[in-house]
């Protein structure tokens, strides 16, 4: 079974002493990328926040989805949409306490941007 490697931002100082945060988990061919943030949210690896509103943004070459310590479900990003397989690592950019619902809409509105026609009648 293929190994997914898991890596993360830290929070505070205080979750430096366990730096780097690097995880493995097995994945079934065919898993979704929704499917592996349920299961990185059941081990309980990204850290919590008190205040309860840490903001991440799931990357691998590009920002594939956000998860939000106050939400119940991640929101995929189109190119986490676009996946036909997971990538072989991902990584989870800790964004503090910024408004995940705004994270979502710049990063939609990026993606929007970068995959448009560039040039135009000239």
């Amino acid at each position: 079974m293929p190994q997914l490697h898991l890596t993360r931002d830290s929070v505070a100082a205080g979750d430096d002493i366990q730096a780097p945060h690097r995880k493995r988990i097995t994945v079934v061919a065919g898993t979704s990328l929704s499917e592996v943030l349920a299961e990185v949210r059941r081990l309980g690896y990204l850290a919590m926040i008190s205040g309860d509103k840490a903001t991440w943004v799931v990357e691998a070459s590009v920002p594939l989805a956000v998860v939000a310590q106050q939400w119940e479900a991640p929101v995929i990003l189109p190119a986490g949409a676009a996946l036909s397989e997971l990538p072989s690592e991902l990584h989870f950019r800790y964004l503090a306490q910024e408004d995940p619902s705004q994270v979502v809409a710049s990063l939609c509105v990026q993606d929007e941007h970068n995959s448009s026609p560039q040039g135009g009648p000239g």
